[in-house]
Order: structure tokens, then C-alpha cells, then sequence
């Protein structure tokens, strides 16, 4: 089978690299607009060929896969519509999906119904498919999110070829993945990127940062993905976020409160709370 990757960064070139190994795929075509991105892709292996013209890209392809920050998930749907083969599976990788559904829906029109979304729970802090692997979905949560107007067969299709990668597949509504994700994924990003932003913009910056330790490490690795990427998914998920935004101000009003007014019980309480429950958590592929 041929794979058509539309935007082969990390995770799109993982994905190839995975599902060649899988031998779900036996080729991959590449479609980009920059031609070091495309060379790189083929220097790594998660292409065999690339182009700069989306019916070139997708004209051929049994699997077609949007790899592309989710703002653009609408225009690129768009694009590859009127070359996508009748019996062709088109999927995504992103990570919002009510928004990203909606725009396959209105993009790929009357071929909607070859549409079947996924969102691989897997990444890194390094962009790019100069970091792109075949085991970085190993063992590692694929969010199915069927909705209405999508054909079983197809959703099942890529479901069975999740597994076969290497990945454990979990079905949930599209309203229901947005607000869990908002919570364990969407805040946490802004959080870093705002922490860092903060003290960045210091008179002292340089002085602070040299002094930073594990824990500000470990808080803000992932303050190092992509600035774009993290601007669509803000966005597009904006009403969800802002609600947990909303929820942890006041987390935080209340451990100012605890913290002003010398409230040691209370404020060992709350970290006692977390302890616990953060040692609980077992990760998936860990």
C-alpha cells in the first residue's frame, strides 16, 4: 500500500517510519513546501518520495494521512479532495478533534466518508523529522474519535492498523477528548511556555536561568515544542482551555491564600494530595 504524508515533521515521519515497519505500507510520498523539510525526510527514511503538488501526493494513495498543525487541518482537506482515489482512507494526527472533524467534513465534502480520525498520545519536545521515529508510538495511546457520517469500515481500518504499529487504540467522542485533553495536555504546555515567557522577559533572565535546577527542567521540557504547532491547538481547542485555565487561576488563588496567610496544614494538604495521586499515575509506554 502507498502512504501520502502531508506535513512530514515528527510526528507525521514517525507515523511513516512506524507503519513501514509494520508493513502496513510499502511506500511513502511525502508532500511539503519547503525543500529542506522534504530532503530531510527522505535523509531519514520516512520518505521514499516527496512533492511540492498535493495531486501528485495523493493522486496514488490508499492511505492519506494530514500531518499538519490543526488550523490548517481545513485548507489541506480541501486540497487533496478532488485527487483522492474512491477507495482511499484519509486520516490525521491532531490533537484537538472537534475542530479538526468539522474541517474534514466541510474540506473533503462528499468523501468525508472516507475519513477516519486518529490522535496518537506520542511526541517529543524536538520538532521536526529530523526526530522522527519508528517506535514512538510503541506501546503508546492512539485516541479513536468516530463520529457521525464516517463509514465503521473505514474507522475500523485504521484502528486494526494502529495496533498493528505497535499502539493500544482507546475509542472516545470528539466533545470528550477535547475536554480531557484541555486538562492533561493543552494546560500543562501553556503552563511551561508561560513559565519560561515570564522569566524570559527579566531584567535578571540570564542570571535566574543559569541557576535553574531539575525541577525547572523537568516543569519546562516541554516549553521546547513547537511555538506553531501549540498556537493552532490553543486555539482550536480555545473554549475547553480557557475553562481549565480559569480552574487552575483559582488553584493557584488558593494556594497564594494558604501561603500568605501561614497555612501550613492546609497547604501540606493540597501537596499531600497531589504526592499522591501523581505516584499513582503509570504512563503508557513507560
Amino acid at each position: 500500500m502507498k502512504m501520502a504524508v502531508i506535513g512530514c515533521g515528527l510526528i507525521g515521519g514517525s507515523m511513516a517510519l512506524s507503519w513501514k515497519r509494520a508493513g502496513i505500507v510499502d511506500e511513502v510520498i511525502a508532500f511539503g513546501h519547503n525543500p529542506a523539510t522534504l530532503q530531510k525526510a527522505l535523509d531519514k527514511g520516512a520518505a521514499d518520495t516527496v512533492t511540492t503538488s498535493m495531486e501528485e501526493a495523493v493522486k496514488d494513495a490508499d492511505i492519506v494521512v494530514s500531518a499538519v498543525p490543526v488550523e490548517a487541518m481545513e485548507s489541506v482537506f480541501t486540497e487533496m479532495a478532488p485527487f483522492l482515489k474512491s477507495d482511499a482512507v484519509v486520516t490525521d494526527v491532531g490533537s484537538t478533534r472537534q475542530t479538526v472533524i468539522a474541517a474534514a467534513r466541510k474540506g473533503l465534502g462528499d468523501k468525508f466518508h472516507q475519513y477516519a480520525p486518529a490522535h496518537p498520545i506520542a511526541g517529543g519536545e524536538m520538532p521536526g523529522v529530523d526526530y522522527a521515529s519508528a517506535d514512538l508510538f510503541d506501546e503508546k495511546v492512539v485516541i479513536s474519535t468516530p463520529d457521525e457520517g464516517m463509514d465503521p469500515k473505514v474507522v475500523t481500518f485504521i484502528e486494526e492498523a494502529w495496533r498493528k504499529a505497535g499502539a493500544r487504540v482507546q475509542a472516545m467522542s470528539p466533545l470528550q477528548h477535547d475536554l480531557t485533553f484541555a486538562s492533561v495536555s493543552h494546560l500543562p504546555h501553556v503552563l511551561a511556555y508561560a513559565l519560561v515567557d515570564m522569566i524570559a522577559r527579566e531584567e535578571n533572565a540570564q542570571e535566574k536561568l543559569k541557576m535553574a535546577g531539575a525541577g525547572f527542567r523537568d516543569f519546562t521540557r516541554i516549553a521546547s515544542s513547537s511555538p506553531v504547532m501549540w498556537r493552532d491547538i490553543c486555539l482550536s481547542n480555545r473554549e475547553a482551555l480557557s475553562h481549565e485555565l480559569e480552574r487552575y487561576r483559582a488553584s493557584l488563588d488558593t494556594l497564594q491564600k494558604y501561603i500568605d496567610e501561614s497555612d501550613g496544614k492546609a497547604l501540606e494538604s493540597v501537596f499531600e494530595n497531589a504526592v499522591r495521586n501523581r505516584r499513582g499515575l503509570v504512563f503508557p509506554g513507560k
